[in-house]
């Protein structure tokens, strides 16, 4: 997969940011832009693995029925999202209709912790314009 999922890293619109607050929430809307940023944790700070690698986080802005929207994607919402892109067949994302559900809650490995969100994605390739293809 080539495209602003792997390679962003400027910052994106400020937008509302989808949420979901019980399992069987679902957000739907078309891709129009995927930004790479380093993720931090609520003080600021940057997000590093153990090993001092950065922690990353996408940030999609979707076109909703409801207006544009930013999905923020770590963890295990982006295996979701790249396996779901992978089975589609799509090379980028941009252009693509995006659906995420709230699935359930994986093991909780730490107290200090919530259990991890699990997810489900569905990717659709964007529809090709055969107006041209007429003529």
């Amino acid at each position: 997969m080539s495209d602003e999922f792997m390679e962003s890293t400027s910052g994106g619109p400020k937008l509302p940011a989808l949420k979901f607050a019980k399992v069987g929430d679902t957000h739907t809307g078309t891709v129009t832009e995927v930004t790479k940023l380093q993720d931090k944790d609520p003080a600021g700070n940057v997000k590093t693995y153990d090993n001092g690698d950065p922690r990353w986080v996408f940030v999609f802005t979707l076109d909703t029925p409801t207006g544009a929207s930013n999905l923020w994607v770590r963890g295990q919402m982006v295996k979701a999202i790249r396996e779901a892109a992978e089975k589609a067949g799509v090379k980028t994302l941009v252009g693509s209709t995006l659906s995420v559900r709230y699935t359930g809650d994986g093991e909780k490995k730490s107290a200090a912790f919530n259990a991890p969100k699990l997810y489900a994605a569905k990717v659709e390739a964007p529809k090709n314009d055969a107006s041209a293809e007429m003529w």
